[in-house]
């Protein structure tokens, strides 16, 4: 990994990255350390090519969760990442993004603890929808956090995120309503979103309108439960919305492929969902459980339905009874 020819370093990188597609390339590549520490020296101080292939082969292995557990445990590596962020090439930050993203889904307190939280915020402001969307994706996985939410509520994230569910990108839209799933639990920006209620709320439920990405619905139906729990905004709710939330078309079953955008390949490939992959394709999976990663496209349909009705119902719940 350390030869002195470059392309001896980029092959082998690119070697690596193969092999960390398979369970059994992932463990014998974990079964020693090194090999994160001399990934970090080359993402670090290499050429620019081989910069993104060893980012790329990071970012490989952080999608196993197991191999995210012996990754955290080098010291030096989550720093590293969000010193990298701040001034390398698009292409490669969007690879450390991702690889921050799934580092904090499985210990968001060692990402907090270096900063991860105003990094991310910062990276709010990029010019590039891709690295704002995937500042945002990261941020949730802090914001799932005490300490990230605290400081969801310090920074006021749910104001911040206003601007960015009007944005002209849909990958934006999709990161940023996914955040507020988790910056709307918090009593604090309840109350400030109560504020700007009218506005908010005409955006999140014209969203909820948008059968043809699922994925936008649910979080989008989920952040307005969320706020209906202050009774200004489910009044307001009830007032001027519950006719158009009854009337959110839901995709069935055949209409749906399994993803949030329609493909060929899922509809070449059938609903085999266990065995496809679909890269740069976001994919359905659950929160958690045993098969968090496994899509299943009837039991997607229904949780929207149930989520659906699970915001009728607050709308129309009453803190008394008659």
């Amino acid at each position: 990994m350390l030869d002195r020819d470059p392309v001896v370093r980029e092959k082998v990188c690119l070697t690596l990255t193969h092999l960390a597609t398979f369970y059994q390339g992932r463990q014998r590549i974990m079964s020693r350390p090194e090999i994160v520490d001399n990934l970090m020296v080359l993402f670090l101080r290499d050429r620019k090519e081989i910069r993104y292939a060893a980012a790329y082969t990071l970012r490989t292995l952080a999608r196993d969760r197991c191999a995210c557990e012996s990754i955290i445990t080098n010291r030096e590596i989550v720093e590293n990442l969000l010193k990298m962020i701040k001034s390398e090439h698009v292409g490669i930050v969007l690879l450390h993004l991702k690889t921050l993203e799934n580092l904090s889904e499985w210990d968001p307190d060692r990402t907090l603890r270096a900063n991860a939280f105003q990094v991310m915020l910062k990276l709010f402001q990029n010019n590039d929808p891709r690295i704002v969307s995937g500042a945002m994706d990261c941020m949730t996985q802090l914001c799932k956090h005490e300490v990230g939410m605290k400081l969801a509520d310090m920074y006021d994230l749910t104001f911040v995120l206003r601007k960015h569910i009007a944005s002209r990108h849909i990958e934006v839209i999709i990161a940023a309503v996914g955040l507020m799933a988790y910056t709307t639990l918090t009593t604090q920006s309840k109350w400030r979103a109560k504020e700007r209620c009218v506005e908010i709320t005409k955006r999140l439920v014209n969203l909820c309108h948008s059968p043809n990405k699922p994925l936008l619905q649910l979080r989008c139906i989920q952040v307005l439960i969320n706020l209906c729990d202050c009774p200004d905004i489910r009044y307001h709710m009830k007032m001027h919305w519950e006719k158009k939330v009854n009337a959110i078309k839901i995709r069935t079953h055949e209409e749906w492929d399994g993803t949030s955008e329609t493909t060929s390949y899922g509809l070449e490939t059938g609903h085999n969902y266990r065995t496809m992959c679909i890269e740069d394709v976001e994919t359905i999976k659950n929160e958690y459980g045993d098969n968090a990663l496994v899509v299943n496209v009837h039991s997607y349909v229904r949780r929207v339905t149930e989520k659906k009705q699970q915001l009728i119902d607050a709308i129309n719940w009453k803190s008394y009874k008659h």
